[in-house]
This record gives structure tokens, C-alpha cells and sequence, in this order.
């Protein structure tokens, strides 16, 4: 064990020197330290000058270093590494030892060596912050706002900025996609006094129905950022708060502040579009649908169009759309949807649920309002030549929507499949007792990639060095050959040569794992097995594509899941690819049999939001792909689950299900062949 024996505080250059005795020869010393947001991140290493003083080592660690590096929002812990000729050790203590602190006013931490179970750390803590409203005024030009300071650290002469931030979802209140900032100017007299113009509040934020937007405030330093915090409410000052704008740009929307339940200050921004098309008739003519429609406003209508209704976790987005002309009559548009096409994909996915719009020449969609008085499809009929069944409906605030089913299936044969993706879908392909001890009746899994999300897959191989070989003695051969699997980058080759009936995959690497660039071209997926190894810590990182902003991990997504399907269509058609939609479960069975939530139930909602929006982007690249699809049958998890249980995997029923889902699929692709 190496053990320091003393801290001494360098006043002249802000650095704490580290003593430690000369038992061996050193040839490198590390400070690092190990980030979790939504996962464990590899360590972050820094190396520190250290020369030989009268038989002892003095190691030199910067404040300045630390300061720069504190994580802005909660602990760094920093641990601190010996490198020898063929050794490494961490730095003990046998003994607490004591130091002097730094203070800083331009540092929103504080800075403490410690000593847990003789462990030599070094621990920075963000500082109190928190902001008050004291003035509000909302107008429909601009909004002003007063608002003072509270810290345990001097603000003044500090500057900061205003951070405009979209939830992912108005229940989902730590996560945010869209963003944008304001710069406060500098802080006089504890207080900063803005104006937000009404026009921030664009087309960027109105993405649902209903947009939460939560305005926070960081401030600046020298060193680095502050943590963000919310606008917390005056007593004084609530009554200046509530009040609702309508919009009519971009289009019609509305604007509203309201105070929170946590006493923060926060807006609603709404699209107010319904009502605004209305269904007067729905006639059945030969071979055809005829619906008429009138608008309660001057509207230059151009289209009919439906648009696939796909979950988003508790809202929805449409990818997919299929647009019908309009004829304009006299006083009211009319169009006719012909029975033998009006499904417009080439497969079926089960269940689906098409919303009805009306297009505007500017592009704007308004939702169809069906009045009770319309009569509607009170049974499924036949379209398509027969290949599916449509029935139209109303949703629950009365607009129309159009419900298709598959038609009656034929049995098949047993099926050769490659899968790609987590337990999710593999475990399906298990035949313990807990799984499908009969699957291979029904298929046949011709080789399985686990854990590789799209990016890593469509990425070429990094011609560095990756260490395997120091750590093959500490890793499983089952784990190594996942990873590997991974590193290879010959996915395609592989499904090429295995030609199997089917493909099925997966999006949990993508919606919840990290992706972490080995150099400018070249990434791994940051799965839990890599995790969980020593060479997590050691493989080169270029650069960590994580979920902390979703929408930007996103856009960068989109391009590598177009290549990703585009390279796997040139090999299997669309209609012999299956997406399984997967999902988490926030709740399992415990060792009693009562159920349970899993901790941190947001952050899997989160990552659930994610999800499907992965799932959709791929339907509306690969709209004729096939979809298993779980995620309201409420299945739960199992504490006894034979692999450990998590909020990723299920209760034995579902694989049970999972597989004659399987199965039902490959008998309607029979049906659609023949």
C-alpha cells in the first residue's frame, strides 16, 4: 500500500503538494475522477508533476485544475493513481491528515481532502444558489423580469445567463430537449434585470400539444459554470405571474405563465388548433370513402391527410403520413379515399391508428372535428383487396382518426433469424424453463449482436490499439466476446452470409447506453458489460456521445440509423425486418410476490421518451418494416428473474408472448407472399 504522509498548501501557485514515501520508482501519478449522470463514465485522467524531495515523492495538485474540472451540479470525487514500471496502486491514507482549503470567490465550490476507509480523495461541493422573482411583466411583445441573488458566494460583477428550457415531457421535470439562453449581464447589487423577447418562444419549443418551458439561471465564472437553478417565486410577486397571450405566429398558438407547484416560475406554450376543420358528411361509395368538410375560418385548405399516431411516450408524433387531394366545391372541400389503396404501406403492423388532418396552403395541419351526428364506421370493413380492415373513429376530444387491423392469417414454417439487440429480444430465444423451452420449433437463431447500438455499428473499426490482452485474465469469455463483437465492425457481413428469414432488433444501446468515440471516425457502444470491466477505463476516448441533451445525441443518431437501415435493406427487405419496440418497466415483483418500483422511476421515463422516439424515426425511414410492440400489455419485472432483475427485464410471460408474436408475424408475411 503507498500511503501519503502530508498535505502542504503552496500559497505562491495554488497547489497542494502531496508527500509520500520513495518505496518504488515512479514513473507517472494520475489524478482522475469518475462521472455518473446517466451512467458511470470512464475515468477522467489528468497527469500531475511530482519530483523527489529528501527520499519522499511531492506530488503537486493545481487548484486550479480542480476548480476547472468541478462537476457544476453535484459531487467530484477525485481519487488519485501510481504508476510504476509495471504496477499501478491508488494513493491511502493510514491516517486522516490534515491541509488548508483554498477559498475563492470566483469558485462556486469547496474543496476538502477526505479519507473514507483510508482511501485518499480529494471531494469539491457546489455551493448554496438560489434566485428569487421580484418583478414580472408580461406583455405580448416582451417579458421583464427582476430577479435577486441569494449565495454563498459574492455575486456581484458576476455574469450569468438565462437558460429557456423545453421539458421532454411537462412529468418529466429534471430532463429538457430545446434550448435557449439570454445573457443577464453582470449582477449589481445581488439583483439582474432582463427582457426575453416574446418571439424566443418560436417554432423550436412547439413540438407537443402542450410545451412546458422552465426558465433557469447559471452563472459565470473564471473558472467554470455554476449549477442551474430555478426561478423560485416572491411571495410579493405571485400575483404578477398568471396570464395567458394568443398567438397567430407562427400559427395559432398561446403563451402562459403560471407558478408551479414547487413555487418556480414556469410557461405553457399551446397550439390551439382544433375545432378549426369540421367533418359535415361521410358517405360509402362504390370502391370509395367521400367525406366533406367546412372550416370555421378563412383557410386556404390544399390536402386530406392521414398520419400514422406513433407513442412518444405520453404524447405522440407523426412520421408517417399519406396525402389524398381535395375538391373544392362551392361552399365546402370534399375528398374521396379509394377502399383498394387506402392503407399506404405494404405491411401491417398491429393495431395502428391513423389521425385524420386537414393541410393548409402554409402547411398547417388541423386536426378533423367529427360531430356526433356523423355517423361512423360502426364495424371493421375490408380494403386493400382484402389485406386489411379499417374503422374509422373519434379520439377522446371527438376528432377523427382511422383504426386499422390486419386481416385473417395462414400458418407457416419454422424460420431461420439473426437479432441484434439486448435481452429485450434474445431472451426469447432461451429454452430454460422461465423463457420458450420450445423456440427452436419455430426458429432459429443464426447469430445474436448484443449490445451495439447504430452508431457503433455503422462506424468503421478503429485502427488503434485497444488493450484486450492486459485485461483478458479479469473479463469472461462471454463478455470479451460481446465486446468484441462490437469493436469488429462486421455486422453486415456476418447477416449477409447467414441469410436468415428474418431480422429482428432492438434500440435499448441507443436509447439508454452512451457512445463513446474512440477517435474522430470510430465509436463503441458504452454497454453495461464494457462498464462493468477494466478496460472501460483504459480504452482511448476522442470524445462521449452521451443523453444528457437527447435532441443533439439525436440529430446525430438520425444520420447513422439512414445508413444503418439503408445498409441493412441492401441485404433483407423491409418486410422481413422486425423492430421490437422493447420498453421498461417501472415496477416488478418482489421477493413476496407484491409489487415494487424500481428507484429513480423519472429517469427511466426518460429514457422510455427516448425510446420511442428512436422507434419512430426508424418506422418512418423503414415504414414497412414489422413491429412487436409490449408497452401496454403491463407486463412487469420479476425479482426472480434468472439474470438479475431490472427495469429491463420481464415477468416469464412475456417472452412467452414475445414468441408467439413471432410466430404470428411470420404467418401473416405467408399471407402477404401469397
Amino acid at each position: 500500500m503507498i500511503s501519503a504522509t502530508k498535505i502542504v498548501l503552496d500559497e505562491t501557485s495554488q497547489t497542494w503538494q502531496i508527500f509520500i514515501p520513495k518505496k518504488k520508482t515512479f514513473t507517472a501519478v494520475l489524478a482522475f475522477y469518475k462521472e455518473r449522470r446517466e451512467f458511470i463514465r470512464p475515468a477522467k485522467k489528468f497527469p500531475l508533476e511530482f519530483k523527489e524531495i529528501n527520499g519522499e515523492y511531492c506530488i503537486s495538485f493545481p487548484f486550479e485544475l480542480a476548480a476547472k474540472n468541478a462537476i457544476p451540479d453535484r459531487e467530484t470525487i477525485w481519487r488519485f493513481l501510481i504508476q510504476t514500471k509495471n504496477e499501478e496502486f491508488e494513493i491511502k491514507a493510514e491516517n486522516p491528515l490534515s491541509f488548508e482549503t483554498i477559498v475563492s470567490n470566483e469558485c462556486f465550490h469547496t474543496f476538502a481532502f477526505e479519507f473514507p476507509e483510508k482511501a485518499f480523495t480529494f471531494t469539491s461541493r457546489p455551493k448554496v444558489f438560489k434566485t428569487m422573482l421580484q418583478k414580472f411583466d408580461f406583455t405580448e411583445k416582451k417579458i421583464n423580469l427582476t430577479i435577486r441573488f441569494e449565495a454563498d458566494f459574492p455575486v456581484d460583477g458576476l455574469t450569468g445567463t438565462l437558460l429557456l428550457k423545453r421539458r421532454t415531457r411537462p412529468e418529466l421535470y429534471h430532463f429538457y430537449e430545446q434550448t435557449k439562453s439570454f445573457d443577464i449581464g453582470k449582477i449589481n447589487g445581488g439583483e439582474a434585470s432582463l427582457s426575453i423577447p416574446r418571439d424566443a418562444f418560436s417554432t423550436d419549443f412547439l413540438i407537443d400539444a402542450t410545451n412546458n418551458i422552465d426558465p433557469v439561471i447559471e452563472l459565470i465564472s473564471s473558472y467554470t459554470k455554476s449549477k442551474q437553478v430555478y426561478i423560485e417565486i416572491d411571495p410579493a410577486a405571485k400575483m404578477m405571474i398568471a396570464k395567458k397571450i394568443q398567438l397567430k405566429e407562427p400559427y395559432d398558438s398561446s403563451l402562459e405563465a403560471y407558478v408551479t407547484g414547487s413555487n418556480r416560475l414556469s410557461f405553457y406554450y399551446r397550439k390551439e388548433l382544433n375545432k378549426k376543420a369540421e367533418l359535415t358528411s361521410l358517405k360509402e361509395g362504390l370502391g370509395n370513402y367521400q367525406l366533406s368538410f367546412k372550416f370555421s375560418e378563412r383557410l386556404k385548405p390544399q390536402s386530406f391527410v392521414l398520419k400514422r399516431r406513433d407513442k412518444k411516450f405520453s404524447a405522440v408524433e407523426y412520421l408517417e403520413e399519406a396525402l389524398f387531394k381535395l375538391d373544392k366545391g362551392f361552399r365546402s372541400y370534399s375528398v374521396k379515399l379509394p377502399k383498394n389503396s387506402i392503407y399506404p404501406l405494404k405491411t401491417y403492423n398491429p393495431h395502428e391508428i391513423w389521425d385524420a388532418f386537414i393541410r393548409t396552403e402554409t402547411g398547417l395541419d388541423l386536426p378533423i372535428f367529427a360531430p356526433n351526428d356523423i355517423q361512423l364506421g360502426a364495424k371493421f370493413e375490408d380494403v386493400n383487396n382484402g389485406e386489411y380492415r379499417l374503422r374509422m373513429k373519434r379520439n377522446g376530444i371527438g376528432n377523427l382518426l382511422f383504426n386499422f387491423i390486419a386481416a385473417p392469417a395462414k400458418n407457416g414454417d419454422p424460420k431461420p433469424i439473426v437479432v441484434m439487440g439486448t435481452c429485450f429480444s434474445r431472451n426469447a430465444f432461451n429454452s430454460s424453463d422461465y423463457f420458450n423451452p420450445n423456440y427452436k420449433s419455430f426458429f432459429n437463431v443464426a447469430f445474436t449482436q448484443t449490445h451495439t447500438s447504430l452508431i457503433s455499428a455503422t462506424t468503421p473499426k478503429y485502427q488503434g490499439e485497444i488493450p484486450f490482452k492486459k485485461h483478458a485474465a479479469s473479463i469472461s469469455a462471454n463478455e470479451m466476446s460481446y465486446i468484441q463483437d462490437d469493436v469488429r465492425k462486421d455486422f453486415f457481413e456476418r447477416l449477409e452470409e447467414a441469410n436468415p428469414a428474418y431480422f429482428l432488433f432492438d434500440l435499448y444501446p441507443d436509447a439508454i447506453r452512451p457512445i463513446i468515440w474512440l477517435d474522430e471516425k470510430s465509436a463503441v457502444t458504452g454497454s453495461y458489460i464494457l462498464e462493468g470491466t477494466k478496460l472501460f477505463d483504459d480504452i482511448p476516448v476522442h470524445h462521449i456521445l452521451d443523453h444528457t441533451n437527447d435532441d443533439a445525441y439525436f440529430k446525430i443518431w438520425q444520420k447513422h440509423a439512414d445508413e444503418f437501415i439503408k445498409r441493412l435493406t441492401q441485404i433483407i427487405p423491409q418486410e422481413r425486418i422486425i423492430l421490437n419496440k422493447g420498453g421498461f418497466t417501472y415496477t416488478y415483483y418482489d421477493q413476496t410476490g407484491k409489487i415494487a418500483t424500481y428507484p429513480n422511476k423519472m429517469a427511466i421515463e426518460k429514457a422510455q421518451y427516448l425510446w420511442d422516439r428512436l422507434n419512430n424515426y426508424v418506422l418512418s425511414i423503414a415504414p414497412n418494416v414489422r413491429v412487436i410492440d409490449f408497452q401496454n400489455k403491463g407486463y412487469i419485472g420479476d425479482f426472480y428473474y434468472p439474470f438479475g432483475h431490472s427495469f429491463s427485464h420481464f415477468e416469464s410471460d412475456y417472452y412467452r408472448d414475445f414468441l408467439k408474436e413471432l410466430i404470428y408475424i411470420d404467418q401473416t408475411s405467408q399471407f402477404l407472399d401469397s
